[in-house]
């Protein structure tokens, strides 16, 4: 077996054998001040072969898992009292599915037993919520994800970003920040950066507010280079919960690609 399988070891590991695919995924949960630290992980234990997969809520979102690798994703949230939610991913250049089981929020649970494309939702337990206080230190946390720059040509083409995101408080205000490094994948000879932008998503609710506080400071299209920061400013009298936020990636011809997770809290007067 793979080493990567020691990559997501951690929590409620699974490993998942559908369609002659071979991956693992494991989800858990870490105490981050006031808030918790959801986190999912997927490694793909196939040789030779990058594997295209979305992990409903839980994350990643449309990324590549390349061979002997494994991705995180973080979620920062206000729920204190986690529990077992029976995901669902969507792999391969098919779109098939095959459950997954993560450990989310009670909000989690809902928006599954709504939406999810595998069937067997279930109640929610009840939700325990933290204090409304933002971190007075901030928040910063790791991303690393795969795409291609032409889906066309995903192997060829397949990029790496590595990043931090996060946040810094400021007086009666916070800045949510991104800082990436992009670059080729190993020996895969195509992958343009330069053909690859990036948008904010943010909840209906908060929309018309964040994203005039992101083109303030990010005039659209943003185009990401080999390096870079993306950072903007929102009020905040020093409190808020977690929102459901993310960065998506746009490949060359402004088709989603991929999306990673943003740090956001709602903003003053909401």
């Amino acid at each position: 077996m793979s080493a990567v399988a020691a990559d997501c070891k951690e929590g409620n590991r699974q490993e998942h054998h559908p369609s002659s695919f071979n991956f693992v995924t494991s989800s858990w949960v870490e105490d981050q001040g006031n808030l918790r630290r959801y986190i999912s992980c997927v490694g793909n234990l196939d040789a030779g072969t990058d594997l295209l997969i979305t992990w409903y809520i839980a994350g990643p979102f449309s990324s590549y898992v390349p061979s002997d690798e494994a991705v995180y994703t973080p979620r920062l949230r206000p729920d204190l009292n986690p529990q077992p939610v029976a995901g669902c991913i969507k792999f391969g250049s098919n779109g098939e599915h095959t459950p997954a089981e993560f450990m989310g929020t009670a909000a989690d649970q809902e928006e599954n037993t709504r939406y999810s494309p595998c069937k067997g939702g279930q109640a929610a337990v009840h939700a325990v919520m933290g204090d409304d206080r933002l971190p007075a230190d901030g928040y910063r946390d790791s991303v690393r994800i795969f795409f291609p720059s032409d889906p066309e040509d995903a192997y060829a083409t397949l990029l790496e970003l590595n990043g931090e995101i996060g946040i810094r408080p400021r007086d009666n205000a916070f800045e949510s920040y991104f800082n990436y490094t992009l670059q080729r994948y190993k020996d895969r000879p195509d992958g343009r950066p330069e053909d690859v932008s990036i948008r904010p998503i943010f909840p209906d609710a908060y929309s018309k507010t964040l994203l005039a506080a992101y083109a303030e400071a990010n005039p659209e299209p943003k185009l990401l280079s080999e390096k870079g920061e993306i950072a903007f400013t929102v009020a905040s009298a020093g409190t808020g919960r977690p929102i459901n936020a993310f960065y998506e990636i746009l490949g060359r011809s402004g088709e989603p690609i991929a999306a990673l997770p943003m740090p956001m809290f709602n903003p003053l007067g909401f």
